[in-house]
């Protein structure tokens, strides 16, 4: 019998943690703006800022990542060195919305967001099995 192939998808927390991440990511950019009109000329510490900003931006949308296997969902966080695995039968409840998939494990609820054409791609996997 031949495994099925894995498929990678990128996510967003739930709302509220999304909200906060990017506000403390947004931040670090208007503290390099701050910074930049404080001087009235480009400083080094403005550049760094800048960098950091982009590498945490890059960072939030790159690194959260959902792989789907055959038998578990495995969700790559942000700056945390473990994965949130999933095997595939403890997920229950499984609710769509038109951008969110709100799913039970453990009697916790979880929410993901994802874009609408990916969210449809999930739903069809995730109820063929």
């Amino acid at each position: 019998m031949m495994e099925e192939e894995q498929q990678r998808y990128f996510y967003q927390p739930n709302p509220v943690s999304a909200i906060i991440s990017w506000c403390w990511t947004i931040l670090i950019l208007l503290l390099g703006i701050i910074v930049w009109l404080e001087f009235t000329h480009f400083q080094w510490i403005t550049a760094a800022l800048f960098i950091v900003f982009i590498v945490l931006a890059f960072l939030q949308i790159q690194r959260r990542t959902l792989l789907m296997t055959p038998k578990a969902l495995v969700f790559n966080r942000m700056l945390q060195q473990r994965y949130l695995v999933i095997p595939r039968e403890m997920v229950h409840q499984l609710r769509f919305t038109k951008r969110t998939l709100q799913l039970t494990v453990n009697g916790q609820t979880m929410y993901f967001s994802f874009t609408p054409s990916t969210l449809a791609i999930i739903k069809q996997q995730l109820s063929n099995n």
